[in-house]
């Protein structure tokens, strides 16, 4: 791998890390919030990380992600 590849498959797998920390409080705390901010937290969680997880697995893999679910996961609008 390159050394470029190596330095965004870190930042690919370090920006989210803070979405990942209020994910892990509401876990271990979810009565902590309300149900508005629990849906805020979720939206933004799932619109971060999973780009930069995809992103990170091409370059380490260099395979594309798959929708194994069959949900249209990567296709844009809802199915």
């Amino acid at each position: 791998m390159k050394p470029k590849d190596v330095a965004d498959v870190a930042f690919h797998m370090t920006d989210w890390l803070g979405d990942l920390k209020e994910w892990h409080s509401f876990c271990e705390n979810p009565d902590s919030l309300s149900v508005e901010e629990v849906q805020e937290l979720l939206m933004k969680y799932l619109v971060h990380v999973p780009a930069h997880l995809a992103a990170a697995s091409k370059l380490v893999t260099g395979e594309p992600v798959e929708d194994i679910f069959d949900v249209g996961a990567t296709v844009a609008g809802k199915k």
